[in-house]
């Protein structure tokens, strides 16, 4: 599998990389259909933040569920999904009350600009839209 990877100020490479599996229950795949350049890939970029390694990049996507973990109930293969750059687990205080975003497990994702990403806590973040589904306040031609 082919992906970005950042070696230092405006040296990113598109290369082999290996391909994600499930490893434990709580994992997903995610096919990757669009990712994008976010504002904090440009710190290191540009030379401002240092890379000490070859770091793969990408933490905003989008894409279908290829393949969940036996304990992942909230997602299932096929659906279409929406991510942000941090993963959180749903099982900690501060999700349990609706804040996922300050997740105290909360993973940073940094490997969306490849064909496929491994969320290791299954990104309950995730939003989900099923085929069909209308955004609120369309009419049934997309109109709102």
């Amino acid at each position: 599998m082919r992906g970005t990877v950042l070696y230092g100020p405006r040296d990113v490479r598109f290369e082999e990389r290996v391909a994600p599996t499930i490893i434990e229950p709580t994992d997903a795949i995610i096919r990757i259909s669009a990712t994008c350049v976010c504002g904090s890939d440009l710190w290191p970029y540009r030379g401002i933040n240092p890379v000490a390694q070859p770091t793969p990049m990408g933490h905003e996507y989008c894409g279908i569920v290829e393949e969940v973990g036996s304990a992942v109930t909230s997602i299932k293969p096929g659906q279409f999904v929406i991510g942000s750059f941090f993963a959180s687990d749903n099982t900690c205080p501060n999700c349990q009350v609706g804040y996922q975003s300050s997740c105290q497990h909360a993973e940073f994702v940094s490997t969306a600009q490849a064909p496929l990403l491994a969320l290791r806590r299954h990104g309950h973040r995730l939003v989900r839209r099923r085929r069909g589904q209308r955004e609120a306040g369309q009419d049934g031609r997309g109109r709102r």
